[in-house]
């Protein structure tokens, strides 16, 4: 009796489940496991996501700029086109404005930004709109000098593109010191300004201003830097790509139509001095250039 009594218990003994102590220590390797797996694959999908956001974006901006591009050619090289924007100045100037409005709605209305593929269609004739606006400045210039200042663009966009990358920066701890600081740029370009309006010094002093707005939209490109791969409380949505597109987009145009602007106030002031003298001031060139 006492020996089976005694194999009853030495069953039991090894039959015994886990104690607390056991299966604390099993839970926690289990938590401990897969909070170990939880970050890298949390890790691996956000840099796809961020890769796949970055591919969609540049798509959308390749989309503008080529589209950009093919509306500058068609202006300079089809003569009748040349000739009818040159004398019908309301034409690039309704475009501008009617461009640049179309855009901001498309910036403030999310409807417009996720309903595929009126997005794409909507944002395809804004840009070509803009585009139109785009050209004038390099309607008085060499057809090679369009490749010059698109050039200069992307050099420029570029260093600012991978300084913003390397000294990464707070936006909002920024924003004010940025706001400060274009304000000082603008107003110190202001009271520069009123010594050549005196002398009607009006070349200088639209070059002077062409760097100045030059500087805003430098400054803007490097805080969507900031956007996509710095401050994250900056970050678009995985299906914000057009948003993030357009807006690149547009500050690229602008940044080629401040370049061509100096570009071509810079050749036709040096046009109009070697054909006057230097004696002769040289605001007669802007003149001739805002009636454009």
């Amino acid at each position: 009796m006492t020996t089976s009594s005694n194999e009853v218990k030495n069953e039991n003994q090894t039959t015994l489940p886990f104690t607390p102590s056991d299966e604390l220590s099993s839970t926690q390797e289990s938590v401990n496991s897969r909070s170990n797996i939880e970050p890298v694959s949390n890790q691996s999908s956000v840099e796809r996501r961020t890769w796949e956001f970055i591919w969609k974006t540049f798509i959308i901006v390749s989309v503008q700029i080529t589209i950009v591009w093919e509306i500058c050619a068609l202006v300079l090289l089809v003569s009748q086109i040349y000739e009818w924007m040159k004398e019908n100045t309301w034409f690039s100037w309704t475009c501008g404005i009617l461009g640049t409005v179309l855009q901001l709605e498309m910036l403030l209305i999310p409807q417009l930004q996720f309903a595929f593929p009126y997005n794409y269609i909507y944002l395809i004739i804004a840009t070509i709109i803009v585009a139109f606006a785009a050209a004038v400045p390099l309607i008085d210039l060499p057809f090679w000098w369009t490749f010059v200042t698109w050039i200069i663009t992307v050099i420029i966009a570029g260093i600012v593109v991978a300084v913003s990358v390397v000294n990464r920066f707070d936006v909002l701890k920024s924003f004010g010191e940025f706001i400060l600081v274009t304000f000082i740029v603008e107003l110190a370009f202001v009271i520069i300004f009123f010594p050549f309006i005196f002398w009607r010094e009006f070349d200088i002093l639209i070059i002077l201003c062409g760097f100045a707005m030059m500087w805003t939209v430098i400054s803007e490109i490097a805080i969507i830097v900031q956007a996509l791969l710095g401050d994250r409380r900056f970050t678009f949505r995985n299906n914000q790509h057009v948003l993030c597109g357009l807006i690149i987009a547009m500050l690229i145009i602008w940044l080629h139509l401040l370049v061509s602007t100096e570009v071509a106030i810079f050749i036709l002031s040096i046009n109009r001095t070697e054909e006057t003298g230097s004696g002769r001031p040289l605001g007669t060139s802007a003149d001739k250039y805002l009636e454009l």
